[in-house]
């Protein structure tokens, strides 16, 4: 496994950087939320989550990766009702992801992840995912750290929902991993999450954590392996003339 500091975008030096760019690095720009999860979990919930398998994952590919810092707003309006969250509109969240992936594509990298740690982020980066990639002309791509991981989530879920969920099993369980000591005692079912957070154990989010990070590495390695600049659309289907 590469050392941390390896895969950092923002410990390297102008000098070192052009030689990842050369080498076909991807870049994978984590992009959260700070929002309201419920009343155990912090604002910055999916932040950390992101930020954890991304950089984990980076250190496991078997190819060169660079993490750029988190982007930590997000699109929530649908938690505004709830004190403490921040959103961003889908314009803005746009633009800002256009502007980070034009300057790292104008270093010479040629393949990019656009990574969330927010389900309400998905049509956003999606789209600026679409448009960049043809607009650059190399590969932007936009998924979610959770992307691929039923399967991990179904080995340590107990209860209703065996997934990602939001301020429920799941996300408990990956911050009492991560920051046991930001998880408040008041354990239980609110408005505003999707299940019961008391389920959640560090040992679960371990699992998750972990687990989805050896997904996401073979993601950052199925995404190096494409032609950087060979950037096509619709292939027509080839049939057999006779």
């Amino acid at each position: 496994m590469k050392e941390q500091s390896e895969v950092l975008w923002h410990e390297r030096t102008r000098e070192e950087i052009p030689g990842y760019a050369a080498k076909g690095a991807v870049v994978v720009v984590p992009i959260a939320s700070t929002e309201q999860h419920g009343v155990a979990l912090p604002l910055d919930t999916d932040c950390r989550t992101v930020e954890y398998v991304s950089v984990r994952a980076a250190r496991l590919a078997n190819c060169p990766v660079l993490v750029t810092r988190l982007i930590p707003f997000g699109l929530s309006p649908h938690h505004m009702m709830h004190p403490g969250t921040i959103t961003l509109t889908a314009e803005t969240t746009i633009r800002v992801l256009k502007d980070v992936v034009r300057s790292i594509a104008a270093h010479g990298f040629e393949h990019i992840l656009l990574l969330s740690g927010h389900g309400g982020n998905g049509p956003a980066i999606g789209a600026a995912a679409m448009e960049l990639k043809f607009e650059l002309g190399c590969q932007v791509e936009a998924g979610a750290w959770w992307d691929g991981t039923d399967a991990v989530f179904k080995q340590v879920c107990e209860g209703p929902c065996p997934g990602i969920g939001h301020a429920g099993e799941g996300e408990g369980s990956c911050i009492q991993a991560l920051r046991p000591d930001l998880v408040r005692p008041k354990w239980g079912m609110v408005p505003g999450i999707t299940d019961d957070p008391r389920l959640g154990t560090a040992e679960k989010g371990w699992h998750i954590l972990n687990g989805g990070a050896e997904i996401l590495a073979k993601r950052y390695e199925a995404l190096y392996a494409k032609p950087g600049r060979d950037v096509i659309g619709i292939v027509p289907v080839q049939t057999d003339k006779k």
